[in-house]
């Protein structure tokens, strides 16, 4: 697999980020570094290419989270929703890219405030 381009919105300490694996500096790198002060986001860019191709994080594990980790605030640990940017009402992951048929691909994981506007 060969990532092609990963958007980011409203996730953890990000608001809107792209990264383009396909043009330089990273076109044609087989290695880089992600580097930075505490809180940049680099984890955030981790936990964003684990959203969009498998809808979870090992950062946020529910199944840890079952077994008696903290309630922090209204969400349970190990909630997804807490990766979601503080004031915001959606967050977006999505990573395009080429699996090893040569076929390009783009997986998506997608949170939004959902109101019951029925009264």
């Amino acid at each position: 697999m060969k990532f092609g381009k990963l958007t980011i919105r409203n996730l953890a300490s990000i608001e809107k980020a792209e990264i383009d694996f396909e043009k330089q500096p990273l076109k044609g790198e087989p290695l880089f570094l992600l580097c930075g002060d505490t809180g940049a986001g680099k984890t955030t860019i981790l936990d964003a290419i684990c959203l969009a191709l498998f809808c979870k994080t090992p950062r946020y594990d529910a199944e840890k989270a079952k077994k008696g980790e903290a309630v922090v605030g209204t969400f349970k640990a190990g909630d997804l929703l807490q990766l979601v940017r503080h004031g915001a009402s959606e967050a977006e992951a999505a990573l395009e890219l080429t699996g090893n048929d040569g076929v390009k691909y783009r997986a998506r994981w997608r949170a939004e405030a959902y109101k019951n506007n029925t009264a």
